[in-house]
């Protein structure tokens, strides 16, 4: 079992669109950043990094690289999640806070969790994102930045056996024979 943690932070700035965990959000300013600035997002991959000890996020799609200029961060977390199954890592499961005074986000956290999901070919139950203030305090508070914070559980493939993962106590799907 592998525990990975992730932080990201960028300044609200106007004439760029809110993008959090792939969901474009209407609201009069958008996050700053070299890629869409998706705070949520930046956050879960730094923390499937850590646990994997894969590094981080600036090592893997630095912001001096063009090719990231503007890219979804939705695309580079499907790379995140190659990189793990390459690996031999499985997700147990991902949390997510988002720290933002506005806009208020629980209208879009069911899409944002579902997009996360389809990214990382993993099942909708292992995704929670949430969303708090900070009471006015801090630059999230007073409006000028958004950031999130995100943890996660990895499993390293070896410590899968197939009849946990394919038995359902009748034996093998294939052929009947395996037992827990």
């Amino acid at each position: 079992m592998r525990i990975g943690m992730g932080y990201d932070v960028h300044r609200l700035t106007e004439g760029r669109e809110l993008i959090l965990g792939g969901v474009t959000i209407p609201y009069e300013k958008g996050l700053l950043g070299h890629s869409d600035a998706d705070v949520v997002v930046h956050a879960i991959m730094d923390a499937l990094l850590g646990a994997a000890a894969l590094g981080d996020i600036g090592q893997h799609f630095p912001d001096t690289d063009p090719a990231y200029k503007g890219i979804s961060s939705i695309a580079l977390l499907e790379h995140v999640g190659k990189l793990l199954s390459d690996h031999q890592y499985v997700i147990g499961n991902i949390d997510a806070t988002i720290i933002a005074q506005r806009p208020k986000l629980a209208p879009y956290r069911e899409e944002m969790m579902q997009n996360v999901a389809k990214a990382l070919q993993i099942d909708r139950s292992q995704v929670n994102i949430k969303a708090t203030t900070e009471e006015g305090l801090g630059f999230t508070g007073t409006g000028e930045g958004i950031s999130s914070q995100a943890i996660c559980l990895l499993e390293e493939v070896e410590n899968y056996r197939y009849s946990d993962v394919m038995n359902d106590g009748t034996g093998c799907p294939g052929c009947g024979g395996c037992v827990k």
